[in-house]
């Protein structure tokens, strides 16, 4: 094998960035989604264990891949399972992948919300205002509404508190009063689930819009691109199910200029949310070290953060001229996830069958169909019939 092959843990999003620029990859998954491992670029493809649920496993496999396959190639990862490896592990990722990311300590701040309102204090981020759990038993009552987020997220979209809000797929829970909140805490601390209280911003996820970008070793960006969200599923702090790509000049300066006070290395998304009421931009979240959705609809429309990164990992000596040009043309989709979304806006009166329609007008791209590479569809379509018939023999029994 190419030793300079790149090992991707992730999903077809991040491996399609990859086969656009027609770059060979290993393909690993931790969530039994195969689909990577029929795009035109992957070159063998492994199924680990959960590093959510069987850790060790996880990474003892890890290891025995690497002893396979060789040390030392570009590693990408996409979830806050895969950083929780690479935190208990440092050294030995370290040693095992060519990798690109801010410091240990540094990624630990922030990944746990508790740790990042402290550091965003220290680097006058313009974050909500954030109440940690232990802040709540002695801070004046916050200003209703509020939302309730993870410390850290895993294990956050398998708990019963979120489930029972009618989906997996939460990624925070608005409080609209004193005793909703009592319930919630009451109930998170039954799963032994740590959070954050956070000022909320009114405005639609609508007004969500997130910087994206990669870093070198000596903090300087290879390229950068913005985006907005158009719709989520659930409606409210659900999963992005359609996206588009944006112009937003105070994002990116905003964004450049954080991220040289921080000195940042590796990949990293910037959410800003837009108060409606006051059209001020807060911070969010800074989602560091792993690749997600977003590189996909970037590479599609001009700027293959991936790619950039594989090529400076790869090729340290070469100049990498800055990508920061991007088509704002051009959408993805997530279309059953955002029928499900535009069926609960619709019923509420807030989209029109005819506006619904006219967001899918113009550059689409989606979560699977991709007309130049069709092996992962077929695949797909393949395992979707055989879980009907599987369903369906049990049915009629």
């Amino acid at each position: 094998m190419n030793h300079k092959e790149p090992l991707l843990l992730a999903n077809l999003m991040i491996a399609r960035c990859f086969t656009l620029a027609k770059i060979p990859f290993i393909g690993v998954t931790s969530r039994g989604d195969k689909r990577l491992f029929y795009t035109k670029y992957c070159q063998k493809g492994y199924q680990l264990a959960s590093p959510e649920k069987q850790g060790d496993l996880f990474f003892k496999q890890l290891q025995e891949l690497v002893n396979e396959i060789g040390s030392g190639r570009p590693f990408f990862c996409s979830n806050d399972g895969h950083l929780d490896i690479l935190l208990k592990h440092w050294d030995e990722m370290q040693q095992m992948f060519r990798l690109v990311t801010v410091e240990k300590d540094i990624l630990q701040k922030i990944l746990n919300k508790d740790l990042f309102i402290p550091y965003a204090e220290e680097y006058n981020l313009p974050i909500p205002f954030t109440y940690s759990m232990e802040q709540l038993s002695t801070a004046p009552p916050p200003s209703f509404p509020v939302i309730i987020k993870p410390k850290v997220r895993l294990n956050w979209f398998d708990s019963h508190t979120v489930s029972s809000q009618g989906g997996r797929s939460y990624k925070g829970l608005l409080v609209k009063d004193e005793q909703e909140l009592e319930k919630f805490k009451a109930s998170l601390a039954k799963e032994n689930i740590e959070y954050v209280v956070q000022q909320f911003i009114p405005g639609p996820e609508s007004n969500i819009v997130s910087f994206h970008s990669f870093y070198t070793e000596d903090s300087r960006p290879l390229g950068y691109f913005v985006g907005r969200k158009i719709r989520t599923y659930p409606t409210d702090y659900g999963q992005s199910c359609a996206l588009t790509l944006v112009n937003d000049d105070y994002v990116v300066q905003e964004s450049l200029e954080i991220l040289e006070r921080i000195k940042f290395k590796g990949p990293i998304k910037i959410d800003y949310k837009i108060d409606q009421d006051t059209g001020r931009y807060y911070l969010l979240e800074l989602n560091p070290t792993r690749y997600n959705i977003w590189h996909y609809l970037g590479a599609r429309g001009g700027v293959n953060l991936p790619a950039l990164a594989y090529r400076y990992m790869t090729q340290p000596s070469a100049k990498i001229s800055l990508s920061n040009k991007w088509q704002t043309n051009i959408r993805w989709f997530n279309v059953v996830n955002d029928f499900q979304a535009f069926r609960d806006l619709h019923r509420n009166g807030k989209l029109s069958w005819r506006e619904w329609l006219q967001s899918y007008r113009g550059k689409r791209i989606y979560q699977t169909l991709a007309f130049d590479d069709l092996r992962p569809v077929f695949y797909g379509i393949y395992r979707t019939l055989g879980g009907l018939l599987r369903r369906s023999k049990h049915i009629f029994k």
